[in-house]
C-alpha cells in the first residue's frame, strides 16, 4: 500500500480564525492526512516553520495567511521540489488573485488538495548588497511602499483594502524621486512617484496595473509612473481600470530579466505588500519556474506572450 504523503500547514494565527483552522484540520484528516501543523509567530511570518516542514521531508506545505505568509513560504519554498498550496486569507491575497485561487477557504482548500500544479516564477532580490530574498507578486519603491508603511491594521481589518486609499493621501506628498532603472543593461531615469517590479499584474479589485505580466512567463516587469499634473494621475488611473495606455499617462512599463533600481536616498521598500525596510540600490533577477504551487492551468489566452511597448 503506498503511504499517504505527509503535508505541512504553515499558519499565521492572527489571519486564520479558530473556526478556519478546525476546517482545515478537518478536510485534511477526512482526506487522509496528519498535517505537520506549524504557527507563526510575530517575530517570524513563517521562515523557520517552513525549512522545518522541510527538514521532516513533507510533500507539500500549505500556506494560510495573508501576502507576508504567503510570500516567505514561497521564498523558501522556491528551488525546492516541495509544492505549495495557498490558503488566502489575508485582505489583499495578491498571488492567490493571480492564480486564480477562489479566495474563500473551502475552493482554496480544494485546490491546495488536488495534483493540479503550476510552475510559476520567483524573483530574487538584493537590497544594497545584503541578503537576497525572494517574492513572487510585486516589489518596489515609492508611492506603493509609502502607502503600505502608513496603512493603520486596525483599520484594514475593519474596511479592507479601502485602508490602503486613505493611506495613499499621506503618502503622496513626499515623492517623486530620481530614480535610475537599468533593465538587461539599458538605462532609465525618471524623477518618479512609484518603481515597480512585478511577475504578476494583477491587483485586488481586478485592477490590471500590468496586463500582460503572466506568473510564470520568465519575465520581470518594471512599472514606473512619474505623473506630475493632476490630468496625469487620471490617465494613469484610467490605464488602470481599462487595461490600456493612454497618450501621456507618465507610465513606462519594460521588461527583462535582471533589472537595477538604484535611489538617490534610501527610501522604504516593500515585498508583496509588506514594507521590509529601507534601500537605495535594489537588485532582481527572475528565477524562472522556480516554485511549484498547487493552481489549475491558465486558460489559453492567459498564456499570450507579453507586447513590448
Amino acid at each position: 500500500m503506498t503511504e499517504t504523503p505527509r503535508w505541512a500547514v504553515v499558519a499565521n494565527p492572527t489571519k486564520l480564525s479558530d473556526a478556519d483552522a478546525d476546517l482545515v484540520r478537518q478536510r485534511l484528516t477526512e482526506a487522509g492526512h496528519d498535517p505537520l501543523w506549524l504557527e507563526t509567530t510575530a517575530d517570524d511570518p513563517g521562515r523557520a516553520m517552513t525549512k522545518q516542514a522541510l527538514d521532516a521531508g513533507v510533500e507539500l506545505v500549505l500556506a494560510a495567511g495573508g501576502d507576508g505568509t504567503i510570500r516567505v513560504v514561497a521564498a523558501v519554498l522556491a528551488g525546492t521540489d516541495v509544492a505549495m498550496g495557498i490558503l488566502p486569507v489575508g485582505t489583499g491575497n495578491l498571488l492567490a488573485r493571480n492564480l486564480s485561487i477562489p479566495l474563500d477557504l473551502p475552493g482554496a482548500l480544494e485546490v491546495a488538495m488536488n495534483e493540479a500544479e503550476r510552475h510559476v516564477d520567483t524573483v530574487v532580490l538584493t537590497v544594497d548588497g545584503g541578503e537576497p530574498d525572494r517574492f513572487a507578486v510585486m516589489a518596489g519603491t515609492g508611492l506603493d511602499a509609502l502607502i503600505m508603511d502608513n496603512v493603520d491594521d486596525r483599520l484594514k481589518k475593519f474596511i479592507g483594502p479601502g485602508a490602503y486609499f486613505i493611506a495613499a493621501t499621506k503618502a503622496i506628498g513626499h515623492l517623486p524621486v530620481p530614480v535610475q532603472i537599468t533593465v538587461d543593461g539599458k538605462r532609465h531615469r525618471r524623477n518618479a512617484v512609484v518603481s515597480l517590479l512585478a511577475s504578476c499584474g494583477q491587483l485586488p479589485g481586478n485592477l490590471g496595473l500590468i496586463p500582460d505580466a503572466r506568473p510564470d512567463d520568465g519575465i520581470l516587469h518594471v512599472y514606473v509612473a512619474f505623473p506630475t499634473r493632476p490630468t496625469h494621475w487620471l490617465r494613469a488611473a484610467i490605464r488602470i481600470l481599462t487595461r490600456r495606455p493612454q497618450k501621456d499617462d507618465h507610465v513606462r512599463i519594460w521588461t527583462g530579466k535582471r533589472v537595477e533600481i538604484r535611489l538617490q536616498e534610501s527610501d522604504a521598500y516593500q515585498l508583496d505588500g509588506d514594507v521590509e525596510g529601507q534601500g537605495r540600490v535594489l537588485v532582481a533577477e527572475v528565477d524562472p519556474g522556480s516554485l511549484r504551487i498547487r493552481a489549475a492551468a491558465p486558460h489559453r489566452a492567459d498564456e499570450a506572450p507579453p507586447k513590448s511597448r
